[in-house]
């Protein structure tokens, strides 16, 4: 009796339905293929699979659009996933190609710098060279510039140096492969310019703010802004004609003699690469001197 109770407390323990009703799914399972099976096409099993799949259509095509732009954004995202090699290569050569670009735009800048120093050459009557700019001051109360010609190329001391906008400034140091210009618009610089428009005379000198002041014209032929000043060829440091600067502003107080005048150059004096070294005057040039 006592193991008859014993085996009884076994067989009601939690863990004893787990095999019967594995037991019981195996057995239905059984049933149900049976039935499937031998029920014919019209049968409530495939009916009912039937209706499962036209009731849960809708909510997988549903789903199926709405998962849509995932799966194709994991899709290009996949596609267009790299490994850090090929990322570092194309890095590597898109920095060539913008230093190449680099390269040639200034190569184009430079080009189109020199046709205009050239048509501008052609349109003078002056013999010319040109030449490069390799240096400037390291301070700022001079203000000269270094150029790559010198006197085995015919540059000579006191020769003017020009470019596309006008004077530059004039030689004064050379070497056999460079020369000194001090620019305009040094203190130290002093032009003879004529006012184009009243045909005044004046000089025109540096600063060492870097302004051009006109000096010395007779109030009789006192310039306006715009007016443009040229080298009127006294003295004969420059050849009569080149462009100086314009006026930018005008003052003529009663107790002063001559008039306030301050110009600008229209060159970008500060920040020019190439300029023409004059070496010498045309031959109808130096035929009207001798006469």
């Amino acid at each position: 009796m006592h193991d008859t109770m014993k085996r009884l407390e076994i067989d009601v323990s939690p863990g004893s339905g787990r095999p019967l009703l594995l037991v019981a799914l195996i057995v239905a399972s059984l049933v149900i293929t049976t039935v499937w099976y031998r029920e014919g096409v019209n049968g409530p099993l495939h009916g009912t699979r039937r209706f499962v799949l036209a009731v849960g259509t809708p909510f997988a095509a549903a789903g199926s659009w709405v998962t849509t732009p995932l799966r194709a954004t994991a899709g290009y995202l996949s596609d267009s996933a790299v490994s850090r090699d090929e990322y570092l290569a194309v890095k590597s050569q898109n920095d060539k190609l913008k230093a190449r670009l680099a390269t040639l735009e200034e190569a184009k800048l430079e080009n189109e710098r020199i046709r205009e120093l050239v048509k501008f050459a052609q349109a003078q009557d002056y013999q010319t060279i040109g030449a490069r700019v390799i240096g400037r001051p390291a301070d700022s109360w001079e203000r000269s510039i270094l150029v790559d010609r010198g006197s085995r190329d015919g540059v000579k001391l006191g020769a003017a140096v020009i470019a596309a906008g006008g004077l530059v400034g004039q030689v004064v140091e050379v070497t056999a492969g460079s020369s000194k210009v001090r620019l305009i618009t040094d203190a130290g610089s002093g032009v003879a310019v004529l006012i184009q428009r009243t045909r005044g005379e004046g000089v025109v000198r540096g600063s060492v703010e870097g302004k051009l002041n006109l000096d010395f014209v007779a109030k009789e032929k006192i310039p306006a802004k715009a007016d443009v000043l040229v080298t009127s060829g006294m003295g004969g440091a420059f050849p009569k004609g080149v462009v100086v600067g314009e006026v930018t502003e005008v003052a003529a107080p009663q107790a002063d003699l001559f008039p306030r005048v301050t110009a600008v150059s229209r060159v970008a004096i500060d920040r020019i690469e190439e300029v023409l070294v004059l070496i010498g005057l045309a031959p109808e040039l130096q035929a009207g001197a001798a006469e």
